[in-house]
């Protein structure tokens, strides 16, 4: 199995591996070459202590009808009108919103665990209230969702489950 590494040199004196919501980045010193062995060892080893998510059961798996409940389901908590809900395949990430309402979902959400989705979909409708995520957005998210960080802190490594072609 193979993890796509996004590869960054800074002004530093480690190597760090940091998995965010967009994927596993490593942080190289610049006077490292970043395809060195030192390299290459650090993030191989780096990503075997990583832990990966369960997989979701195909049984309890959401349902594109199931998704679309859900982000009518929060819309309607949340107070704001969604206008076109989309799903489809994304690279790197799980959803967008425009300014007019409208949704994309990726199609990935459907392998998530329901708590999960719950999170990006409750994420992207706040942004049709408070765009960025600035205090008054995280204020927002911690109404709908107070458990919101430790949501996505747990989808980040899935993130790298989808990276690893196990979705």
């Amino acid at each position: 199995m193979s993890v796509e590494v996004l590869i960054q040199q800074q002004n530093r004196q480690s190597l760090v591996l940091k998995v965010t919501p967009d994927g596993v980045v490593a942080l190289v010193p610049q006077d490292l070459a970043p395809d060195s062995p030192r390299v290459h060892r650090f993030i191989a080893e780096g990503l075997d202590r990583l832990p990966l998510p369960e997989p979701v059961p195909e049984s309890a798996r959401l349902t594109p009808e199931a998704l679309r409940d859900l982000v009518n389901e929060w819309a309607a908590r949340i107070g704001v009108r969604v206008g076109r809900v989309q799903l489809r395949t994304m690279r790197t990430k799980w959803a967008s919103c425009s300014s007019r309402g409208n949704l994309t979902l990726s199609t990935a959400l459907l392998a998530l665990p329901r708590d999960l989705a719950e999170y990006v979909v409750c994420h992207e409708l706040v942004h049709l209230k408070i765009p960025g995520h600035g205090k008054g957005w995280q204020a927002l998210m911690g109404i709908h969702l107070p458990d919101w960080r430790e949501r996505e802190r747990r989808l980040a490594g899935w993130v790298m489950q989808s990276q690893r072609g196990l979705t």
